[in-house]
């Protein structure tokens, strides 16, 4: 870890950049990945905030209000949910919408799954089509 840091120091230490603010060739400028100083202040300024704003928090969930619990809530539990179907047939998931027991977003994502998982079967069958196409080719030709 300290070789690392000892060549990333080396490498901000040397850094040229032509009059036209572009780096010179063989420098590739900052490591990627990296901060640059603002974004170290900003983070420095806001870890710095934390216990302020724990405490408001805090204050505000015990007070009941409804926005500071949706907020941590949306934060804290996974987007979306798992969904069980009995029947992956197009007309079971229409039912399922029509019903209530889909939302629109996850009937689309469920499409859009089976589209992917369709388009992968039918790419494995003309693979194999093609293997045994080439296999009697091979075996004309000679």
């Amino acid at each position: 870890m300290t070789a690392d840091r000892n060549a990333a120091e080396l490498r901000i230490s040397t850094v040229v950049q032509l009059p036209n603010g572009r780096f010179a060739p063989g420098n590739p400028g900052r490591i990627p990945g990296s901060k640059n100083k603002i974004s170290n202040e900003a983070m420095a300024a806001i870890k710095s905030m934390k216990d302020v704003a724990i405490e408001q928090l805090r204050s505000k969930l015990e007070r009941g209000d409804w926005d500071a619990i949706t907020f941590i809530l949306e934060r804290i539990l996974p987007k979306g949910r798992s969904v069980e179907l009995d029947d992956t047939s197009p007309t079971s998931i229409a039912k399922a919408l029509a019903e209530g027991h889909l939302t629109p977003d996850e009937t689309r994502s469920i499409a859009t799954a089976l589209k992917s998982l369709q388009d992968v079967t039918e790419l494995v069958e003309i693979r194999a089509k093609l293997d045994e196409l080439e296999k009697l080719l091979n075996g004309v030709a000679r």
